[in-house]
């Protein structure tokens, strides 16, 4: 999986929630780091937004030709995995979820889920800023989520730029599986 941040997006003539995803940069492997990814295709990608409205993305498939391993693009507002917008799950991190149309009970399964990850996210940016030898000042407070924000900036749009960055240098914990709910 590849996300990236530069893209433009193309609405279908024929249904008005499907979105193809254009991008405008040149995608390396997370895996080897090979710079040769040959598109083999796309999928559709669901995403629900914050009225609850279905979008469906087209997102490309990319194989690297290095180490032969499948990619998936995805636009820095998704978030993988999951089916909410990136910033529909940043507001109920943040616990502004007055305007987000979802249940309860998911509002409380994407917390968990964050809670789960918060650590893990935050290590891996450390990694990457101490690789990269950048001196951060850590947050006031202390506290995981800002020490997060810290790395990426306190700007809307902190999650999508958190995740870029995990998934890109191949750290993202993948939830796929039951035994990780």
């Amino acid at each position: 999986m590849i996300v990236i941040a530069r893209y433009r997006l193309e609405r279908d003539n024929a249904d008005k929630h499907k979105i193809k995803v254009k991008s405008e940069e040149e995608s390396i492997c997370p895996v080897c780091l090979g710079e040769i990814l040959n598109v083999i295709g796309s999928r559709n990608r669901s995403a629900l937004e914050s009225n609850g409205e279905k979008l469906t993305i087209v997102i490309r498939r990319l194989r690297c030709i290095t180490c032969k391993k499948i990619h998936h693009e995805l636009p820095d507002f998704l978030v993988p995995y999951k089916r909410y917008l990136g910033e529909c799950i940043e507001a109920i991190i943040e616990g502004e979820h007055e305007q987000i149309a979802c249940e309860s009970s998911t509002i409380y399964r994407l917390r968990r889920w964050f809670e789960a990850i918060k650590v893990h996210i935050k290590g891996s940016l450390a990694s990457v800023a101490a690789r990269n030898k950048v001196d951060i000042r850590m947050a006031a407070d202390g506290s995981t989520l800002n020490m997060i924000k810290v790395y990426v900036s306190k700007e809307p749009g902190w999650l999508s730029r958190a995740v870029r960055i995990v998934v890109n240098t191949n750290n993202w914990v993948h939830t796929r599986n039951a035994f990780m709910t």
